[in-house]
């Protein structure tokens, strides 16, 4: 059975694209060049944009900066000042692990 994959939808089917048509060769290639035959195996390959990546970045790091923000309050109004401190520690270490991911994102 073969695959049929289109480079700029990403869209795979075991479908011919022309259906049961027949094009020459020529005219296939012109009205069907983004579509290519691949083996059954296939798995097409994602490329995310740059905003892509970003906006999973952030997705990611959010989570973890907002439970740290929550820690945070709870230690301020415990009067817990060495948590306090280790948590701001901890933050600053988080924040230069995103600035980094994000700049490699960046200037890839």
């Amino acid at each position: 059975m073969s695959m049929y994959h289109n480079a700029t939808t990403n869209e795979l089917t075991n479908v011919a694209p022309w259906g049961n048509h027949y094009y020459d060769d020529d005219l296939k290639a012109e009205l069907f060049a983004d579509w290519s035959e691949v083996a059954d195996a296939y798995v097409p390959t994602i490329t995310l944009t740059t905003e892509q990546k970003l906006t999973a970045l952030d997705t990611e790091y959010q989570t973890q900066f907002d439970a740290l923000v929550q820690a945070l309050g709870a230690a301020t109004l415990a009067s817990d000042t060495d948590l306090i401190s280790a948590l701001q520690e901890e933050y600053a270490t988080l924040k230069a692990q995103y600035t980094a991911a994000r700049e490699a994102i960046e200037n890839d």
